[in-house]
């Protein structure tokens, strides 16, 4: 089973409540994306966003760090950050992912960050599973960087 159809599971057995299932098939799915993620860096290499498969291992990558920072892990999550800004080729990620180091680095909590920076009105249409529209207020930890 690929990356894209265990994280599709994680995906479902978490609307379906079922966390036990769900934990599963995302550590199964993050096992796989974590060994793409390694043999990328190693090879130094770039994702391929034309592949499901290594698309799906950037999305599950990103929720990991949606979890370091989430629970705090600070120092792991902008470190990941910023080195999933040199695995990836579009502009639109590369930003993504140094918004989210910068709300880290400001000490943001995470639900304060998704509501003050965040645009969650707006689904990318390149993009429709990542968060990667901004408010204007990002622009403020951008100055101060």
């Amino acid at each position: 089973m690929g990356i894209k159809k265990n994280y599709t599971e994680f995906r479902n057995a978490l609307t379906k409540g079922d966390t036990k299932k769900a934990e599963e098939f995302f550590k199964k799915a993050f096992e796989d994306a974590f060994a793409l993620y390694q043999l990328k860096l190693t090879n130094n290499e770039k994702f391929d966003l034309s592949n499901e498969d290594e698309l799906f291992a950037v999305v599950t990558l990103f929720d990991n760090m949606l979890g370091f920072y989430k629970e705090w892990m600070l120092e792991e999550g902008m470190a990941f950050a910023e080195s999933m800004v040199e695995l990836v080729d579009s502009p639109k990620l590369k930003e993504m992912f140094k918004g989210f180091s910068l709300g880290m680095q400001a000490g943001i909590p995470l639900d304060e960050f998704m509501r003050d920076y965040v645009d969650l009105s707006k689904v990318d249409e390149e993009f429709p599973q990542f968060l990667c529209n901004f408010k204007e207020k990002i622009k403020e930890l951008i100055k101060n960087t």
